[in-house]
């Protein structure tokens, strides 16, 4: 079977400025056991990325994100591969996540991150990066909003 290598991935922020994070299952195959990570997931056939995060915040926390409030802060499209991180400013805290993958879920300031063990290691490298690119940070193309054509 051919691992889908296409990813979304979402960097939450809530009211106060921390950040969500998932500390992922502990299962042999998965990609970075017991590792915290962001929230995300594969790009399904038909999807395109704005789709596909909404669908894995969905499944994982069971929170509706709006469409039209993502932001994109980083994309890395490829032959092999398509990568793409989004971010979300939460205007309220919700009372509590349903969380539905990973072991569990913690908001963490941003000093904080980066002496927290056990993080991806990509990932904190990401988040040391993370304030260049908020500041380039883009709105989400329209085209993306609408619903997926497959064109021949």
């Amino acid at each position: 079977m051919e691992v889908n290598k296409n990813y979304v991935g979402i960097v939450i922020e809530n009211p106060i400025g921390e950040f969500l994070f998932q500390l992922r299952d502990n299962r042999l195959g998965l990609p970075h056991p017991n590792k915290w990570s962001l929230f995300g997931g594969g790009i399904e056939y038909g999807e395109n990325p704005v789709q596909a995060i909404l669908r894995e915040v969905k499944e994982e926390l069971g929170f509706n994100l709006i469409a039209r409030e993502l932001r994109l802060l980083f994309k890395k499209e490829s032959k092999r591969e398509k990568r793409y991180v989004f971010y979300y400013k939460l205007k309220e805290m919700p009372m509590k996540f349903k969380l539905n993958e990973g072991q569990k879920y913690e908001f963490l300031r941003f000093r904080n991150i980066l002496f927290k063990k056990n993080f991806v290691p990509s990932l904190k490298f990401f988040m040391l990066l993370y304030p260049f690119f908020k500041m380039a940070q883009t709105s989400i193309s329209l085209r993306w909003l609408k619903p997926y054509r497959r064109v021949a």
